[in-house]
């Protein structure tokens, strides 16, 4: 008897001993970890037809060596900017026959390898990817592979030539910052992302660089690592704004969830934005319309940024060379949280 005529959906069991072959082979080439005989592996690809083996498209994947997945590798999968990217990537992708696999690091090192490992296992035909770490995240495997790369808003300085579509983070924390010189502040702090990261040493220096221009001292004090993290941007705010005698009268946020910590902070020490502390943020903050105090923001634009990214892998897979660095420009969003100083 077949097992296709068993009780439930055949196992790598039933295929080892339908072609007479071990487990361990048959594992092999489902996983493709290992090299096997060309013959060996016709026999175990052909087994997974017969048998309906998850249904087919296991062995068509292997045969094809295409899986029609494509990855998206984020920071944060809860912050609003990756997840309207990662829909605007899943649209275009979708009407190209891909399918859209999301996943999260939540900045940890060890999480990226292991979503890697678990994607090349999955056959991925490519990934966009916000790397945790500009100078330790590896992706020697995947180029190894020839899988298609592009960066999302985060460069590697140990692969330079990988497509990139970003935001120019210097120019535009300078930028922002100027918001609040403009207005009279000189005491501006600073809550920074990873340091390690492209994006937050780049904004950071945007920062300093406004200072600089307008001979305003940098203060180390006023800086805040927040990590790109809401819970940790809040523990440091409290732990600083209680132990400081003077707080700066502003402070830039280097993305919006970061935001989000600091304003629990500010409003748990009885302060006020802005008539006691003027903020501004790197990123939009969700339904800021709707709050009385409109937080001055620079908003990107996640719409260009995800047809972008989509673009820069299609062109990949279909061998279509293009220029490998795309900048996509923000806009400043003026609120109301900026006090004026006279």
């Amino acid at each position: 008897m077949s097992s296709k005529n068993r009780i439930g959906s055949p196992t790598m069991k039933d295929v080892a001993l339908y072609t007479g072959l071990s487990t361990a082979t048959v594992s092999r080439v489902l996983n493709d970890n290992y090299p096997v005989s060309a013959e060996t592996r016709k026999k175990v690809l052909d087994a997974f037809e017969k048998l309906d083996y998850e249904p087919n498209l296991v062995a068509k994947s292997l045969r094809s060596r295409k899986s029609n997945l494509v990855a998206i590798i984020v920071a944060d999968i809860e912050n609003p900017y990756y997840m309207r990217i990662a829909k605007q990537i899943d649209k275009y992708l979708f009407n190209k026959g891909y399918n859209l696999i999301t996943c999260s690091t939540d900045e940890s090192l060890e999480k990226e390898q292991e979503i890697l490992k678990m994607l090349m296992s999955k056959n991925i035909d490519a990934i966009a990817i916000s790397p945790c770490d500009s100078e330790s995240t590896d992706l020697a495997e995947l180029i190894k592979r020839e899988i298609p790369i592009t960066l999302i808003d985060r460069k590697l300085y140990n692969y330079g030539n990988l497509p990139y579509v970003g935001t120019d983070n210097y120019k535009e924390t300078y930028d922002l910052t100027k918001q609040l010189i403009l207005k009279g502040h000189k005491d501006i702090g600073i809550i920074t992302g990873t340091l390690s990261t492209s994006t937050g040493l780049e904004r950071l220096e945007g920062f300093k660089a406004a200072l600089q221009d307008y001979n305003i001292p940098f203060n180390h004090d006023w800086l805040y690592n927040g990590e790109f993290v809401e819970e940790t941007t809040y523990k440091v705010m409290i732990d600083k704004l209680n132990k400081m005698n003077n707080i700066p009268t502003a402070i830039v946020s280097c993305n919006n969830v970061m935001t989000k910590g600091a304003l629990s902070a500010i409003k748990e020490n009885n302060l006020k934005v802005p008539n006691d502390i003027s903020i501004v943020t790197y990123g939009a903050l969700a339904n800021n319309n709707l709050f009385k105090v409109k937080i001055t923001s620079l908003e990107q634009d996640t719409i260009s940024m995800g047809e972008a990214i989509a673009t820069s892998l299609i062109n990949q897979l279909e061998k279509v060379y293009l220029p490998t660095v795309e900048v996509q420009e923000s806009i400043i969003i003026k609120g109301n949280s900026i006090k004026e100083i006279k």
